[in-house]
């Protein structure tokens, strides 16, 4: 009976301790005003947003902020619990006059966000510096930063090179080596061909794992390009159950013109357990 009980209890810790979480990097492809005004078009990305705990947005494009609040308000009034999603935006990036800027959608009753940095790029070798966040799941207290990156295409193989860099400044100024690099790499076709692998750090050094890939493809066009990746490090890693492409064009039964108008990339994702 008290090797039973035992083993009650031991079940029902494991229950409360245990959690499970999705996580996800999205491309949106210009996402602004122009596409804030296609009803359908925001109905379909709300269903694909809706998966998530955490989402990496890439590539807005909006210099007054209004559509991805929009985008957020949207999302919230139509999730399970209303309200659910806060967000954590970083500043316009780039060199020139085009600016992009990442966010994250996050499900604030699940995560709290403990400090955020975009990289100082002191040797000025991204377009699009890496917006690195430190969350805590609040159910667990597991701690871990999400480094979210678009990738300059013509200048891919240094930019994924010099992300290993990143990852040693994360561990200083953020105290934690539980990072997953998430987001749009452009790693893959003519962007990086196989011959640049060997010269490419994030990929030989062994405290990185790749989870999505050179095999997948995360486009919506009939390209055939894995573009955009998970890279984990640390005690994170072991809690990765699965990463896929999510293939909303399939999953949701939409003609191929309709999913180029939500975006020209699948959503790429992992599901943590700890």
């Amino acid at each position: 009976m008290k090797l039973f009980l035992l083993l009650v209890l031991a079940s029902v810790f494991y229950s409360v301790a245990s959690v499970t979480r999705k996580i996800a990097a999205f491309n949106i492809q210009t996402y602004g005003p122009t596409k804030a005004g296609k009803p359908d078009v925001m109905d379909e990305l709300c269903q694909i947003l809706k998966r998530y705990d955490i989402v990496l947005i890439q590539e807005i494009r909006n210099a007054d902020g209004t559509a991805i609040v929009q985008l957020l308000d949207q999302l919230n009034s139509e999730s399970d619990v209303n309200g659910a999603y806060s967000m954590e935006i970083g500043p316009r990036l780039g060199r020139s006059s085009y600016k992009e800027q990442y966010c994250y959608f996050y499900k604030h009753d699940f995560f709290t966000i403990l400090d955020s940095e975009t990289y100082n790029d002191a040797k000025d070798i991204f377009e699009r510096e890496p917006m690195n966040t430190l969350f805590r799941d609040l159910d667990s207290g597991k701690e871990f930063v999400l480094s979210g990156i678009h990738v300059k295409p013509d200048d891919a193989p240094t930019e994924i090179d010099e992300l290993t860099t990143v990852y040693d400044s994360i561990e200083s100024t953020l105290g934690t080596s539980d990072v997953i690099i998430l987001g749009d790499l452009n790693a893959d076709c003519s962007y990086v061909s196989s011959k640049d692998w060997n010269s490419i750090s994030l990929r030989q050094d062994v405290r990185f794992d790749w989870l999505i890939p050179d095999s997948a493809d995360t486009t919506v066009s009939t390209t055939d390009c894995a573009y955009d990746r998970f890279v984990s490090a640390g005690t994170i890693t072991s809690s990765i159950q699965s990463a896929s492409v999510y293939n909303f064009e399939s999953d949701h039964n939409l003609s191929n013109s309709f999913a180029k108008e939500v975006s020209d990339h699948y959503p790429v994702e992992i599901t943590i357990t700890y």
